[in-house]
């Protein structure tokens, strides 16, 4: 039996609909090109042009009832009607192996089957880039210049990743045909100028281990948290840092404090020097599983007293999947928010639940003797889906500071480490009275939970806490206003720097963020026929970066 995905909707797992047929075009919509040309016989063919491909969906709708033959439809009518001009992915199992991009752009009135209460209809999906798009292949660039030979049967657009050993001042990739992307300037060729680097990386902790971590107690605790205790313990896994889960498999903050107070395990790490100018980027995230959770993980910026002067925090603390960002100057008394905020909220929908929690004791007599028994009452609780911009966050916040200027940098990511935004968040401050100057010398991460009427119920009810995580750090030690003020050739990228060449996107990328200031104009991304070698060379060579190239095969 035939089946569809759309946008993660299944036709049979979620909408219970039995589809037919699907009519695959052999091509994509076909013009015919031609010139007529006066007292000539015939006309002159320019060509073909090649439209968008349009798939026919014929299904029937099971229903038991009047009332649900209405409501499927209605289901339909949400998956069919998309707004704005997006389009999404689809899958067929007729070739599961690739997924088509695009809108739903008919359906027919459905037809009642004779005698029952299903009915049958004509589903339309076009795709206007009528290509289906197979899994990312990864290759290895060990040779330079590299053929490579990619799979599938229509145009695919690689992307490099160039991850520089050393600072270099230009990054370029060029294909057989001539076709390059370049990006930066080289050295000077009159006076010979090095490049030098005023933002030398001071720190970059993969998270991938606690061993460069100190745990924090009570008893060690040298900086302030809202509202908040160490507790629990943290673990380390292949790429983040996080709450380690207790003999159930639970995570573990730490005993329930059952007085509003957030728990959760804190680690601390210290930087080679104290840094007056800095550049500061962390990677973690804060996902929503169960809306009534609370969670909250945070990333304190320290002086060499072990003082906190900053704090980037995401922080989930009501009843709804809203979450809050902020980046912080100050302590938890005297600060200042660069940025805080939800960003725009997405309502959703609210629903109530019944479960028996404690309420006190009370003595009882029992045969002559007094004793004590806990109480319980049935309460009501609400649970909001309504979200916002930093609901299931991924991404990076980062400060740079060079004297009183301040800027602030937030980018989400999806699944795959890419931008998930057109351009990140970005705020400039100035501290005119220099209230909040510090030196970083180290930073403490802390991830916490807030106990919840659920943790005090009989019999326990369980859910799932917020999946929290610290998944990288990267500090820069900003000299002399940093390299923007240097009259040396500019320096684009420094080691443990990430450059994408994305030509499926015609964008560069520097650490997750758009890098298109020191491109070159007259450059054209190159692309690849599957079936067909191409041979690439580039540049820095393999003994100043290491390169690594994937696409997506396409079939026509």
């Amino acid at each position: 039996m035939s089946t569809f995905n759309f946008c993660g909707v299944d036709s049979l797992t979620d909408l219970d609909i039995i589809v037919n047929e699907i009519k695959k075009p052999v091509t994509p919509e076909i013009t015919e090109n031609v010139q007529d040309v006066p007292g000539m016989l015939g006309k002159i063919y320019m060509g073909n042009s090649y439209g968008q491909k349009v798939f026919e969906i014929l299904i029937t709708i099971k229903a038991k009832s009047e009332q649900e033959r209405v409501q499927k439809i209605d289901q339909l009518t949400e998956l069919v009607m998309t707004f704005g001009d997006g389009e999404y992915p689809m899958i067929f199992s007729t070739e599961s192996d690739y997924t088509y991009y695009g809108h739903f752009s008919g359906i027919t009135t459905p037809e009642r089957v004779e005698k029952t209460h299903w009915a049958t209809c004509t589903l339309t999906f076009s795709c206007s880039d009528p290509r289906g798009y197979g899994e990312y292949e990864s290759n290895d660039m060990t040779q330079n210049p590299i053929t490579i030979l990619p799979n599938g049967k229509a145009d695919c657009f690689p992307i490099f990743t160039c991850l520089p050993k050393k600072d270099v001042t230009k990054i370029a990739i060029t294909d057989e045909d001539g076709n390059y992307v370049y990006i930066g300037a080289d050295v000077n060729p009159d006076t010979g100028d090095a490049p030098i680097d005023k933002e030398p990386l001071v720190l970059h902790d993969p998270c991938n281990t606690l061993a460069t971590w100190t745990e924090i107690t009570k008893a060690n605790l040298t900086f302030e948290i809202e509202n908040g205790i160490p507790s629990g313990r943290m673990r380390s896994t292949a790429n983040a840092i996080k709450v380690a889960l207790d003999s159930n498999k639970v995570s573990g903050f730490g005993p329930a404090t059952n007085n509003k107070k957030w728990h959760g395990p804190i680690r601390q790490q210290w930087l080679p020097n104290a840094y007056d100018d800095f550049r500061i980027r962390v990677r973690m995230w804060n996902r929503q599983y169960y809306a009534r959770s609370r969670g909250k993980c945070e990333v304190y910026l320290l002086d060499a007293n072990g003082t906190r002067f900053g704090k980037f925090m995401l922080k989930d603390n009501g009843n709804s999947e809203e979450v809050y960002a902020q980046i912080q100057l100050g302590t938890s008394t005297d600060y200042h928010n660069i940025y805080y905020g939800k960003g725009k909220i997405k309502k959703g929908k609210t629903k109530t639940k019944t479960i028996k929690v404690k309420n006190g004791t009370k003595k009882v007599k029992s045969k002559g003797k007094t004793k004590t028994v806990q109480q319980w009452k049935t309460v009501k609780l609400d649970e909001d889906t309504t979200s916002s911009t930093f609901t299931d966050f991924y991404g990076y916040l980062e400060l740079r500071k060079v004297g009183n200027k301040y800027r602030a940098e937030i980018m989400k990511f999806d699944d795959d480490s890419n931008p998930a935004w057109d351009k990140p968040i970005v705020v400039n401050w100035t501290d005119s009275k220099g209230k909040y100057a510090k030196k970083l010398a180290g930073i403490a991460f802390y991830t916490a939970k807030m106990d919840i009427t659920e943790d005090a119920a009989n019999p326990v009810k369980r859910y799932t806490n917020n999946g929290m995580a610290l998944s990288d750090v990267k500090v820069w030690n900003i000299i002399d206003g940093g390299n923007k003020s240097s009259s040396s050739p500019t320096v684009i990228a420094h080691k443990g720097d990430e450059i994408k060449l994305n030509c499926e996107d015609r964008t560069i990328y520097k650490n997750g963020a758009v890098f298109m200031k020191n491109f070159y104009i007259g450059s054209e991304f190159p692309t690849m026929q599957g079936g067909i070698q191409k041979t690439f060379a580039f540049e820095p060579g393999l003994d100043e970066a290491d390169w690594y190239l994937e696409y997506r095969p396409t079939k026509n």
